[in-house]
């Protein structure tokens, strides 16, 4: 089955040609952003994460890093300078808690499943401190506790942690909690590839760096390498070799457009004794069975 373009498509935006001439470069997520730039003239990243539902803010800004580099996007110059973060508003009071239990049924549920999700018991301060995420902040209720569960699982069990881990989700964009299941995902499978990579380091995961987590994370996340990809990197880069240095094997082969094995082991033409070819069909020649008709030679004894 064949098929050409409906004369009736509806409504359509012109495309820059320097979008296509780095298809080949530019991958999934960053010509997704840059379809949704050139469509609504958005740039600011946790926008863009939160309506093409990337895995991280992090994504986002990679992209506009990306179509900058090539010449899409120019930074804007002496525009208004960012605004500073506002301030926190004080916890509720004790006369304030109840009346916004009064007020909404869900005060009260949260206090209760709050502590149940910690795992421990909470006094009348801290339970102001949690209902006021949702009161003062606008934290959704299902976003506060499931990062609550997410903490206790992790031995976490405070309402400061809880707080500054609400402040990293909102970093990462995380508003409801569609995108905190998302974002519980994203931790889920960032813990899995730094097994991964610890594992093929030969090293515990719990000894890699805060810098070798940043690498691991630009390899699956940035370069959307998969574990094959970057078992073939540490195999190149030999044994005894950290993460700072595999990373320079990845961003290389990432910069050359190399996406699979076949590229690092067809095209790329990598040499050395670490790099293993392996051929679509067996070669023929079996080096155990000796050629017909060939004379067998033996070493003269003295």
């Amino acid at each position: 089955m064949t098929y050409r373009l409906n004369d009736n498509a509806g409504d359509s935006i012109a495309v820059p040609q320097l979008v296509f001439r780095h298809l080949d470069r530019a991958g999934g997520d960053p010509v997704r952003v840059a379809l949704y730039v050139i469509a609504t003239r958005c740039t600011d990243p946790k926008t863009i994460a939160h309506d093409l539902k990337l895995k991280t803010v992090a994504s986002a800004s990679s992209a506009l890093e990306f179509w900058h580099g090539v010449g899409l996007l120019e930074k804007e110059r002496g525009g208004p300078p960012a605004p500073p973060p506002a301030e926190k508003a004080p916890p509720l009071t004790a006369d304030q808690l109840r009346m916004a239990a009064l007020r909404d049924p869900t005060v009260s549920m949260l206090a209760s499943e709050a502590q149940t999700c910690l795992g421990k018991a909470l006094g009348q301060k801290d339970v102001q401190r949690v209902v006021s995420l949702y009161v003062n902040e606008s934290i959704p209720a299902e976003v506060i506790l499931l990062c609550a569960a997410y903490n206790a699982g992790r031995g976490r069990r405070s309402v400061a942690q809880l707080e500054r881990e609400l402040d990293r989700w909102a970093q990462e964009g995380v508003a409801s909690g569609e995108d905190a299941e998302r974002h519980l995902q994203l931790l889920a499978d960032r813990a899995r590839h730094e097994r991964t990579v610890a594992e093929l380091l030969g090293v515990p995961a719990e000894d890699l760096t805060m810098a070798d987590r940043n690498c691991v994370r630009r390899w699956y996340e940035e370069y959307r390498f998969d574990d094959a990809m970057v078992a073939e990197a540490v195999l190149h880069a030999g044994a005894g070799k950290d993460a700072k240095y595999v990373n320079g094997i990845l961003k290389s082969w990432h910069g050359k457009g190399w996406r699979t094995l076949a590229d690092t082991r067809g095209a790329g033409g990598l040499e050395g004794s670490n790099i293993r070819v392996d051929r679509a069909a067996p070669s023929g020649n079996d080096i155990l069975r000796r050629a017909q008709n060939r004379p067998l030679r033996l070493k003269r004894e003295d």
